[in-house]
């Protein structure tokens, strides 16, 4: 585990626990890259808002068809009507109408022996997975729509996912070590974690089924892709804050823009979610090798907690690992 604390912008707890590697062993520095998971879905919104800055695309930009930003790039044509009337702002808020739980090829194991990266992925969905709802009435979480958020960014700036993000974001927050996963063993990184599927067995190094659920992570740059220390990681949601920032990332707008909500869920903003009194905004993720925790509190605590494990007890793991935290805060463990 890794865990980094500010408050009000300024890094005021950071330190690893146990084991990066168990079988050298290595232990956990705070230099140690761990899959984000689901985080990597903000630092993919943090770049469409980028773009919107720039006035290369909007909210309303549509994403399929004639009109639309990837035109007729994926899968067949002509597209279904509910398909062509997909907006990027539908997409940063999970609404386009399907593509969630079972409907979802990104979750679908048996998809990785015919792909070799997210647009073919993309294709498999606009192919033979129509969508359950016509675009922005309902609310319905999707992998597979922060992967299209991807390839837009990518139309849109003429730069890969991964270097843009890197280019226009990283580098102006002195970040140098993030990037996305690699699709097999050789491609660990020097710092990175081994990830385990529960605290007894490593996800890699046992066989091919550990090896598919490695491809499955890589596969998926735009919405779970991403590895990081939460030194790292920190400096990003803390930048966010613009009452402390000093050199923000995004304008006011916006941020606002990125922490807005939709009819369609009223806890969900671009890639995080708001608690239920809409005071403090977080994102947990629960993968294949990976547990983790952001949060931006309304007391001017951020914090990050990354793990190389996956759901290791019981159901209530999240829940009682944030209940921990909140304690720790109320009993003023960390200070600035």
């Amino acid at each position: 585990m890794s865990i980094a604390v500010s408050k009000d912008g300024k890094m005021v707890y950071s330190k690893g626990y146990g084991f990066a590697n168990k079988s050298e062993p290595q232990e956990v520095t705070t230099k140690t890259l761990f899959r984000i998971g689901r985080a990597s879905e903000l630092l993919t919104a943090i770049a469409i808002m980028k773009l919107i800055g720039d006035g290369k695309l909007s909210l309303g930009s549509k994403v399929f068809g004639d009109s639309g930003i990837l035109g007729k790039e994926y899968g067949a044509v002509p597209y279904d009507r509910n398909i062509t009337n997909i907006t990027v702002d539908q997409l940063l808020h999970h609404s386009v109408g399907g593509w969630s739980e079972k409907d979802d090829p990104t979750r679908h194991i048996k998809y990785l022996d015919q792909v070799l990266n997210p647009g073919q992925l993309i294709s498999i969905a606009l192919d033979n997975i129509p969508l359950r709802n016509p675009p922005g009435n309902s609310f319905a979480f999707s992998d597979l729509g922060y992967l299209v958020l991807g390839r837009i960014i990518e139309k849109t700036s003429g730069l890969s996912y991964s270097n843009f993000v890197k280019e226009k974001i990283l580098k102006d927050l002195g970040i140098s070590d993030m990037r996305i996963e690699g699709s097999s063993e050789e491609e660990l990184q020097k710092n990175e974690a081994i990830h385990y599927s529960d605290v007894t067995f490593p996800v890699l190094r046992s066989g091919k089924i550990d090896e598919e659920w490695y491809r499955y992570t890589a596969l998926g740059d735009a919405s779970y892709g991403w590895i990081a220390s939460a030194e790292d990681l920190l400096k990003i949601i803390a930048n966010l804050d613009d009452s402390v920032s000093k050199t923000p990332i995004l304008s006011p707008a916006a941020v606002k823009m990125l922490l807005s909500t939709s009819k369609t869920n009223p806890h969900f903003g671009c890639g995080i979610y708001w608690n239920s009194d809409l005071t403090n905004w977080f994102d947990q993720s629960e993968l294949p090798g990976n547990t983790s925790e952001i949060a931006h509190a309304s007391n001017g605590y951020c914090w990050v907690i990354l793990i190389n494990t996956y759901r290791p007890v019981a159901d209530t793991y999240m829940s009682d690992m944030d209940q921990i935290f909140w304690n720790a805060l109320k009993n003023k463990a960390f200070k600035p």
